[in-house]
């Protein structure tokens, strides 16, 4: 059975001036109407069932992606308590 993780948690600030710690890149729509986050899902939805996504986010942007990502339960959102830079 196959899983995805989905890191989005950080700032986003290597796309400044478009991406700011209260809009992070995860929620900008940039190639389409959808977030960044969004279509990230819709990607890997035909491969892995929704009830196998998880995402990681910090406490800032919790509420932001369970708003996003109404179709993923709730208890596959994990937070951070801080930005930890897991991606250096």
């Amino acid at each position: 059975m196959l899983y995805a993780l989905i890191l989005a948690g950080g700032k986003g600030t290597r796309l400044y001036p478009l991406s700011r710690s209260s809009q992070p890149k995860q929620f900008l729509k940039v190639v389409n109407k959808k977030s960044f986050l969004v279509n990230t899902v819709e990607r890997v939805t035909p491969v892995i069932p929704k009830e196998n996504i998880y995402v990681v986010t910090n406490n800032d942007y919790q509420e932001k992606i369970r708003a996003e990502l109404l179709d993923i339960r709730g208890e596959n959102i994990f937070t951070e308590p801080a930005n930890k830079e897991t991606a250096l």
